[in-house]
């Protein structure tokens, strides 16, 4: 039996955009909840959180986003789905066709406004997704997936 080659289709280039503003938005919760109740801690505690946030936002606003974009990986094949995707540790999904219940497409906030959607496959077991492709694209997978998972019940 031969090996599956690893997948090879990347996320939209915009899909980095969406992962930094999240990641920025994070910290910026963060920073404001420490601010606000960060209060009852020792002034030394609060101080660190206040310094580990701020490298999280300089440091990993570029960083972490870019490292996830380079490592995400996606295949749709005619029998399986194969997905690739982490920063230190990086897992491999092969979904059956047969396994597949129903597909949809998501678009939230941050990918509305750039023009990106998520394409989600369900399974009985759970459910994956293909996050952050351009909203034409994301529409062609979906339409795709359900016609491979398709089966003649007559």
């Amino acid at each position: 039996m031969s090996a599956i080659p690893e997948p090879a289709q990347r996320l939209a280039p915009a899909a980095r955009w969406a992962w930094r503003l999240s990641w920025a938005g994070g910290c910026v919760v963060a920073t404001a909840a420490l601010g606000t109740v960060g209060d009852g801690l020792p002034g030394s505690w609060r101080s660190a959180g206040m310094i580990a946030l701020a490298v999280a936002l300089l440091a990993g606003t570029p960083l972490v986003p870019e490292l996830r974009w380079r490592r995400w990986r996606w295949e749709v094949r005619e029998h399986e789905i194969d997905l690739q995707r982490g920063i230190i540790v990086v897992r491999r999904t092969l979904i059956p066709m047969a396994r597949v219940q129903h597909v949809e497409t998501e678009r939230g906030l941050i990918g509305q406004a750039l023009g990106l959607s998520t394409v989600e496959i369900h399974t009985a077991a759970g459910s994956h997704e293909i996050p952050l492709l351009r909203d034409h694209d994301a529409g062609l997978i979906r339409a795709r997936i359900a016609e491979l998972a398709r089966t003649d019940d007559g």
